[in-house]
């Protein structure tokens, strides 16, 4: 039997975070003298003295930085599986889907008709989350399938496919001040405008803020459809992919500008949960690979101009 248990570190993460054993006690819904017998009774087992005790006041010793360091990823897969043993994914016909909110509805929508005809009995979860969000609900088992932009987060079990990537364009309403000049927004200018951004909808991943400049104003909405709505009227300026703003270019509602620092293109991927089955997933998994004969199927980068990958139009 081990000398040490996920709880111990759990206590000892607590302590370091709050600062002290009674703030710990009070997180953990223990007593003070709980917690110091707790620690007291770790040390002992491992031999070693874990903190530095100055009357209220606690720090972590070497050898409790290094305990803290090795052992806090055991924590947090623990945690991880846990979750993931409480939400298995089922193997019958019902599906949860999530959509990075860069893709519209639109963009499954015929393929949602088609599978009720399909399978007339299923109950099917449709989210729309933006960002590390898509990842999230991946992560949390809150979703089977998702489509997913950026980088994959390394805490994320998943099995992925490449579909291809979504280019970026800095775009503005023809009244906006950006419009009128011929050279590249600067950065300074971006920082005295306001940007319009798309919340990061994750629960418990890193948020991100992609386009987003350090100490920059931000407009922050929860999907395109208000960000375009935004940026039509004037107000601030924000990346979309270019794809999805045609319409809109076409119509003279927006105009792209050329930007000094460009925002990184976005890879996007198909991703689902390691244990996801049954008819249902087959389905949806299948679809969603052969939706367009421009997506590679087998992981490698593609460009398409002039629409998402798996839009019907």
């Amino acid at each position: 039997m081990t000398k040490l248990s996920l709880d111990a570190i759990k206590v000892i993460s607590t302590i370091k975070s709050t600062g002290s054993f009674s703030m710990a006690a009070e997180v953990l819904h223990k007593t003070p003298s709980a917690i110091s017998y707790r620690v007291s009774n770790i040390e002992s087992k491992l031999c070693v003295k874990l903190f530095h005790r100055n009357g209220p006041i606690v720090s972590l010793t070497d050898e409790g930085e290094f305990l803290l360091q090795e052992g806090i990823w055991i924590l947090h897969a623990m945690q991880d599986l846990e979750s993931r043993v409480k939400n298995i994914p089922k193997t019958d016909g019902n599906i949860r889907i999530a959509v990075d909110k860069f893709f519209l509805l639109e963009t499954i929508t015929q393929d949602i008709r088609d599978y009720i005809k399909h399978c007339p009995n299923a109950n099917i979860s449709v989210q729309r989350e933006s960002l590390n969000g898509t990842w999230d609900a991946l992560k949390n088992n809150r979703a089977d399938l998702i489509i997913a932009i950026g980088q994959i987060p390394e805490s994320v079990q998943a099995k992925t496919l490449m579909l291809g990537k979504l280019e970026f364009v800095l775009c503005v309403s023809p009244s906006h001040p950006f419009a009128a000049q011929k050279k590249a927004v600067s950065k300074n200018q971006r920082l005295n405008d306001i940007v319009v951004a798309i919340a990061d909808s994750s629960h418990e991943l890193p948020k991100r803020n992609a386009g987003i400049l350090p100490r920059q104003r931000q407009l922050v909405v929860c999907d395109v459809e208000s960000k375009l709505a935004l940026l039509k009227r004037g107000i601030g300026h924000g990346f979309l992919p270019s794809s999805l703003i045609e319409q809109e270019l076409r119509r003279g509602e927006l105009v792209t500008v050329p930007v000094d620092t460009q925002k990184g293109d976005e890879m996007i991927w198909l991703a689902w949960h390691p244990a996801s089955k049954g008819d249902g997933f087959n389905w949806w998994y299948e679809r969603l690979l052969r939706k367009s004969d421009v997506c590679s199927l087998m992981g490698r980068e593609v460009v398409r101009e002039g629409g998402y990958p798996w839009c019907n139009y």
